[in-house]
């Protein structure tokens, strides 16, 4: 057991190095470098999020389907089971994102990015199902962090934080073109190429990787908030066991310092905003996975070949870009509640549009646009829930309480991971058993993000006690 001395002069020696990071000549063009590094690791994030989905049908062919000489919505049925499974790592993602707050922000920001990368490059060589989904667990395990969106939050004008995030996340999304193309160059109509698609964005996610570590530097607000931490008294950095009276009487001292998942879980049920936010993203994961996981393989059971697939695969981040900038102007104008509200709506009418159009054989086009607007708009609504959720935090256990909360959230997750295996076995169509199953949690949500959640428009995020 270490000493007192041994503990101080640990937390002596990493005051020295913050303060010297503090304190370190900022490069030329920084804040302009930091910024395209944080648009870099956006796109391999959008990339890495669309890639699993976009050629998922190839996969349960390859893996389900043919082997077990099984229909398609048995094969995808049995393909949810085993991703449920995979889903397992995301038990450890409300710790990881909590020793950001420790840690700092760019040593997550560079090994998220690696991860997402190490992922794919698994994926890509994956000569049986295990190792897919060790690849494919890797990379929804470093997506679900985003540290790249914390650090956007704590460098921009927070009366331009919803306008500057829109504008890097909608140009990034553009990213996500990249997998049809590559769809079309590498498989075209031979959907057992499909290992080549991951390559390329792979080693885009390592070359991000390179180019974080050596542009990037710490977060001055995680920075500043570390060291008053570290500066504080011993006591207070490391409470002793106490009598009651004693507790109580540092307890206003003490918690402005402490971080971690646990002690920021107790501030979710004491802060009703916390615990609204908290509630209405449980809600939300629960359909999560049905409404988002599966659009690539809902048009191809609905009969659509490869080529009018890409077609509606390339319209999709298009119009999902431009979703994003506007939700952005819009964020910073009316307010996050609206987005989380409106978008929630729209991507109901979008996912319904979606399985409508793909049903009765309407143009690609037109079903990308639907693709477009409801799983853009689902990926708003989530993001912007995300985002209150940071406002809504104090800056020394912002990462804690996003961990927190991603705790809780877990739950709807876990329970989420069945919808879509029950889901599929309710019609022939894959697509209709999914709206079915995920529409009522989506209404819910919304509902009660107009009925109990505060606005967060322009709060300062120096300023956010619980």
């Amino acid at each position: 057991m270490k000493t007192q001395e041994q503990i101080n002069a640990k937390d002596l020696k990493e005051l020295s190095r913050r303060k010297a990071q503090r304190n370190q000549k900022a490069l030329k063009y920084g804040l302009l470098l930091t910024l395209a590094a944080l648009f870099l690791a956006s796109v391999v994030d959008e990339i890495s999020s669309a890639i699993g989905v976009q050629i998922q049908s190839s996969v349960v062919t390859e893996f389900f389907a043919k082997p077990l000489n099984l229909p398609y919505n048995e094969a995808m049925s049995r393909f949810s089971t085993i991703t449920m499974f995979s889903y397992a790592l995301l038990a450890l993602v409300p710790f990881y994102k909590a020793l950001a707050d420790k840690i700092g922000r760019k040593p997550f920001l560079v090994l998220n990015t690696l991860g997402m990368g190490v992922g794919m490059l698994l994926a890509c060589w994956s000569p049986n199902v295990v190792v897919y989904f060790i690849g494919y667990g890797l990379t929804v395990f470093f997506v679900q962090h985003d540290m790249q969106i914390v650090y956007l939050y704590e460098i921009v004008p927070k009366e331009k934080r919803a306008t500057i995030y829109g504008l890097i996340k909608g140009i990034s999304t553009l990213g996500v073109l990249l997998i049809p193309v590559l769809r079309g160059s590498i498989m075209g109509n031979d959907t057992t190429l499909w290992r080549g698609v991951y390559f390329l964005p792979a080693i885009i996610a390592i070359g991000v990787t390179i180019f974080s570590m050596m542009v990037t530097r710490e977060s001055k607000t995680f920075l500043e908030q570390r060291i008053a931490y570290l500066e504080s008294p011993y006591e207070v950095r490391h409470p002793a066991k106490k009598t009651k009276e004693e507790k109580k009487a540092q307890k206003q001292e003490t918690k402005q310092q402490k971080s971690g998942v646990f002690h920021a879980l107790g501030h979710l049920f004491k802060n009703k905003q916390l615990f609204w936010l908290a509630i209405v993203s449980t809600v939300f994961a629960l359909a999560s996975t049905t409404i988002s996981g599966f659009s690539e393989s809902i048009m191809t059971d609905f009969g659509m070949g490869a080529e009018a697939v890409n077609q509606a695969l390339l319209v999709y981040p298009i119009l999902y870009a431009a979703l994003i900038c506007g939700a952005g102007f819009i964020g910073d104008k009316l307010g996050r509640k609206v987005i989380v509200s409106v978008c929630g709506a729209l991507a109901v009418v979008g996912f319904i549009g979606f399985n409508m159009s793909a049903c009765f054989g309407a143009s690609p086009y037109l079903v990308g646009v639907f693709y477009g607007l409801y799983l853009g708009c689902w990926w708003i609504t989530l993001d912007y829930c995300s985002m209150m959720v940071a406002e809504s935090a104090p800056t020394y256990n912002r990462g804690s309480v996003l961990g927190a909360v991603g705790l809780i959230t877990m739950m709807g997750s876990g329970l989420g991971q069945v919808v879509p295996i029950v889901a599929v076995l309710l019609f022939d169509r894959i697509g209709f058993g999914y709206m079915a199953a995920s529409m009522p949690f989506v209404f819910i949500g919304v509902l009660l993000t107009v009925l109990k959640v505060k606005e967060t428009k322009g709060v300062d995020l120096d300023k956010v006690t619980y």
